[in-house]
Parts: C-alpha cells; structure tokens; sequence
C-alpha cells in the first residue's frame, strides 16, 4: 500500500513537471515567433511575418498565446496598409492588401477575432487600385499628356473590366480633359483647344458608350476644331502679309499639329518656307 501511494505521488511530480514543460514550450515559440515576426514586421516583409505564425500554428495548434500574437500581427499589417491608403500611397496600400488577401485562407480557425474579412480587404484593394490609377492619370494631366492620361485607365480596365470606380473616374477625367480644351478656345489659344478637341474626336469611340454620357458630343467636338482651324488660318494669314514669314509658318505648323491633313496649310507652310529661304539666302 505504502510503495502504491509512493508511485502515485511520483506520477503526480511527473505529470506536474511535464505540464509545466509543455507551458515553458509553449511561451517560448509564442515569444521566439512574435520576436522574428516583429522583425519581419520592421522591414516590411508583411508575408515572412506570418509565414512564421503559420508555421508556429501548425506545429501548436492550441496554444492560445500564439494564435493571440497571430491575430495582433495580422491587425498590425491592416493598420499599415489603412495608413498606407490614407496617405494616398495606393502602390503600397495595394501591395500590403494583396498579401492579407492571399493569406485569408489562413486565417480561419481565429477570423472571428479579427476586424476585417476577406469583402473588406477586396473592398480597399480596390480603393487602393482605383487611387492609384487616378493619381497617375492625374500626373499625365498636370503634363499635358491627354494621351497617357486616357491609355492608364483603359489599361486598368483590361485587368478590371466593368469596375464602376474607375469608369466614374474615367468619365471624369475625360470631362475634364473638353474643359481644359474650352478654357483653352476662352483664352482663343487656338493651337492648344484644337490640339485638345481633335485628340477628344480621334478617341471618342473609347468614351462613347459610357452611361451617363460625357458631356459634350462627336458634334461640338468638330465644331470647335472647326473654330481653331479657321482662327490659326487667319492669323498665319496675318503674319503672313506683313511678312513675318516665321511667324506664319509656326501658326500654320501650329494647325498642322491637329489637323495634319490640310492640303491648303501644307501648301501655304511650303511657299512661305520658300520664301523665307531665298529671304536667308539673300541676307
């Protein structure tokens, strides 16, 4: 009876000792892990970071201190993606979403716990892809460049067809590309409004079926072109007769620009190059 009491007891000792064991092991790979993962964190490497806790997981699946520090490093990588997002920096905002996204899947046995799901994340991804889209279009306007401006979001639109953000954005851009061409006719800078209006009618089948409509029309679009051609005409006319033979040459080349076709403008640009070469030659 005395050695059955001795051998419960030392099953006791054993049993406390390899719980306590098992406790030790499991605050050390939460702690080990959280540390390397906080370092990953650091330098940005948002995927290496819960790479770690994957792997930690899988070999404890219970242990409620790690899936605690799993959690908390996820929530930290979507804070720093909202930050990213919030300061317009959308290439990174993006990036840090497409890695929550990817890892979703993953994120199953303690999702409950977290703020955001997998329809949020595809919902900012989106914000984040649409910013970024508008800012560069944005940039080609602030340059002049209507063409690059129109090539980025149809670009976007072959990876997103049928995003309603961007065909907002789209239609917006478009709007605001006529208006800098009607500001252009206000200041009567002819080269610059019919440079603009015919760029806008040589792509108007890539904005035609947008609904709303932009607002203006195939047919106010040539008007105005119709309005530059015939103001660049005359002035280089102008020029022309009183012998400021460069001057019109550079109106002229000015019309060429956007409408280069004009068999009249050619010819006159030829004569009074002529002429203005015999004038050199003389001199």
């Amino acid at each position: 009876m005395h050695n059955l009491s001795v051998k419960r007891a030392f099953a006791a000792v054993l049993l406390c000792l390899l719980i306590s064991a098992c406790s030790i092991a499991n605050k050390n790979l939460a702690r080990e892990t959280s540390v390397e993962s906080g370092k990953s964190l650091a330098a940005g490497d948002f995927q290496k970071a819960l790479d770690g806790f994957k792997a930690a997981c899988k070999k404890d699946r219970n242990n409620k201190e790690l899936t605690a520090n799993y959690v908390r490093t996820a929530e930290e990588i979507k804070r720093a993606a909202d930050r990213a997002l919030g300061q317009g920096d959308y290439a990174r905002a993006g990036n840090i979403y497409r890695v929550l996204l990817y890892n979703c899947p993953d994120f199953g046995a303690f999702a409950a716990r977290l703020t955001f799901n997998k329809y949020t994340l595809e919902t900012d991804l989106k914000k984040s892809r649409t910013g970024q889209v508008d800012g560069k279009a944005h940039q080609a306007l602030e340059a002049g460049d209507f063409a690059k401006a129109l090539e980025t979001y149809q670009a976007a639109f072959k990876e997103n067809p049928g995003d309603v953000d961007l065909t907002v954005r789209f239609r917006g851009t478009v709007n605001d590309i006529e208006a800098a061409g009607d500001r252009a006719l206000g200041d009567k800078d002819f080269a610059l409004a019919g440079r603009v209006n015919a760029f806008l009618l040589r792509n108007f089948p890539a904005f035609e079926g947008l609904q709303p409509p932009v607002a203006f029309s195939r047919g106010t679009l040539r008007e105005t072109v119709a309005i530059c051609r015939d103001g660049l005409t005359k002035a280089g006319l102008e020029e022309y007769r009183k012998g400021n033979l460069a001057k019109a040459i550079a109106v002229w080349e000015a019309l060429l620009a956007f409408d280069p076709d004009n068999a009249e403008i050619k010819k006159a640009v030829n004569t009074a190059m002529i002429q203005l070469n015999e004038i050199i030659k003389k001199n």
